[in-house]
């Protein structure tokens, strides 16, 4: 890792119960970094998690504080935003690990279904960076990290919901990139493999029993060969939290806009995708009369992973 500071940010991670945002926010609080660990439902289903963090906290010496925000209501995400300014006196950086996935046939979930994994994956994003940019423009500075996936560029069977909302997440990711760049606001994300986590565990299937046996035979075929590949594999998530620690300690101008935590054939494919989109952009822009208002030029590293 080369031109990266040591000064403590203030950071801001939702979804931090478990999976990657858990390991995130115990790295990043190891690290000395002022971190508050953003969840839902402190007094209630998370109410051991956030224990946990407290406990760890504690029993380290760390600034690690918990705080209670649920991405699918903007007034929660607006009171922990305010609950960070008022201790911390700023925000540095917001992390958007908090998500859901919903695996299955796409004609096997219903449109409100739909809605409900677009709602935590995409403007729950949405809406914690509604709440934080005000004072991130105000300050001049500030880094937002969204916890995207490989899905984003590659869709499988049975994950079209979750793929779809990746996309729109990077598509969201890109475009606060663009426009936030002026006010000294950076826009990041990072895009894992599957990697063995808890979103597994707490995957939302179809309601739509008879929809679903249509397609049993292949989606258990599907998961059972996915599950054992990732067995074999043994890769660790906490690459992932890495990669985050990484993003938030380069210098601003130093990150990279896209980066992607995965088995090296997966990371070539998909960094090949992002290099061939963004050459489109800048070539559709460039035709469109637009192209100035592209930031231009993307910091690498090697292999493109922090």
């Amino acid at each position: 890792m080369s031109d990266v500071t040591t000064e403590p940010r203030v950071v801001l991670v939702t979804g931090a119960s478990s999976g990657f945002g858990r390991l995130t926010v115990e790295s990043l609080a190891r690290r000395g970094h002022q971190v508050f660990a953003a969840l839902r439902g402190v007094s209630g289903r998370n109410e051991r998690a956030a224990a946990e963090l407290a406990a760890f906290a504690a029993t380290e010496g760390l600034h690690l504080r918990v705080v209670e925000l649920d991405v699918t209501d903007q007034e929660s995400a607006d009171r922990a935003v305010a609950d960070v300014l008022r201790t911390a006196g700023r925000i540095d950086v917001v992390v958007n690990n908090a998500g859901a996935i919903f695996p299955g046939p796409v004609e096997a979930f219903s449109a409100d279904e739909a809605q409900r994994q677009l709602d935590v994956n995409v403007l729950g994003a949405l809406r914690v960076n509604r709440a934080a940019l005000p004072h991130l423009r105000e300050q001049g500075h500030g880094v937002l990290v969204q916890i995207g996936s490989v899905s984003s560029r590659v869709t499988l069977p049975y994950s079209g919901l979750y793929a779809a909302s990746k996309a729109a997440l990077g598509s969201l990711t890109e475009a606060w990139r663009h426009e936030l760049a002026p006010f000294g606001v950076e826009s990041v994300v990072v895009e894992p493999a599957p990697y063995p986590t808890s979103i597994g565990t707490n995957a939302a299937p179809p309601a739509d029993a008879d929809r679903m046996t249509a397609y049993g035979d292949g989606m258990g075929r599907f998961v059972a060969e996915l599950t054992g590949r990732q067995a074999e594999a043994g890769e660790d998530p906490r690459a992932v939290a890495d990669a985050v620690v990484g993003l938030v300690e380069l210098p601003a101008g130093a990150r990279p806009w896209r980066t992607v935590v995965a088995p090296e054939a997966q990371r070539q494919a998909v960094e090949a995708a992002g290099r061939a989109a963004d050459d489109a952009a800048r070539a559709v822009s460039s035709d469109m009369g637009v192209a100035d208002f592209l930031v231009s030029g993307q910091p690498r590293t090697e292999a493109g992973i922090l």
